[in-house]
């Protein structure tokens, strides 16, 4: 494909207040070992516009690194549009000096993801309004405090939109939280009511151990 040579440096948007300058990668002319890569976090709510393509493109080309687009999918049948939109995508940011790949996981942990692909040297890209978790932190900043890497901060043309499935994995959350509380309260009045005795202690214990994990692992599973 033929090398983009013409695109507006105000097509990238390193916002001044959520980029920490000195964290910025090289110049052009210093250019990265081969395997060092910005890791674009795309969520499927992000258009096509080929204006981001080109956004991402300027940025790796200056920064003499690779790239990788990363986008996380809850729906399975929804998984081959947005394969075709990345291959898109990256058909247009690949050139002689970049190297494109695409990459689709299945769940909403952005965070996790991110800690299992990333290498040092790797810079991350994610949009300003990017949100993860129930609490709807904003994705650079739970990045920035857990990767030592420089995140810059895309605009997007259109708002982030929230999934669709964030209302049901909400109630899913609230609604498995309240069905192990209820249960082991059950278990738990259930075990008060056998004999007084040391093994009387131990089940109680046991249980409320086991209600304490497995609240946490639920609760793991929602949360980055």
């Amino acid at each position: 494909m033929a090398k983009l040579d013409s695109i507006p440096p105000s097509l990238i948007y390193p916002s001044t207040s959520d980029f920490d300058p000195s964290t910025l990668p090289p110049v052009a002319g210093q250019r990265r070992g081969p395997a060092s890569r910005l890791i674009v976090l795309l969520p499927t709510s992000a258009g096509d516009d080929p204006k981001l393509s080109h956004r991402i493109w300027e940025i790796a080309r200056s920064s003499g690194l690779n790239v990788l687009l990363l986008s996380l999918c809850s729906d399975y049948n929804e998984e081959s549009q947005l394969r075709r939109k990345l291959v898109m995508m990256a058909a247009i940011i690949n050139d002689s000096n970049i190297c494109t790949d695409i990459r689709i996981e299945h769940g909403n942990d952005w965070v996790g993801q991110v800690k299992n692909i990333y290498r040092p040297g790797d810079v991350i890209a994610c949009f300003a309004g990017q949100r993860v978790g129930l609490m709807q932190k904003l994705l650079h900043e739970v990045l920035r405090s857990q990767l030592e890497s420089p995140i810059y901060i895309l605009s997007a043309n259109q708002p982030i939109k929230n999934s669709r499935s964030k209302s049901l994995l909400q109630a899913s959350f609230w609604l498995g939280s309240l069905a192990i509380i209820s249960g082991f309260l059950w278990l738990e009045v259930k075990i008060v009511q056998l004999p007084q005795d040391w093994t009387h202690n131990l089940l109680l214990y046991l249980c409320v151990f086991a209600e304490v994990g497995l609240l946490l692992l639920w609760n793991s599973i929602f949360t980055q």
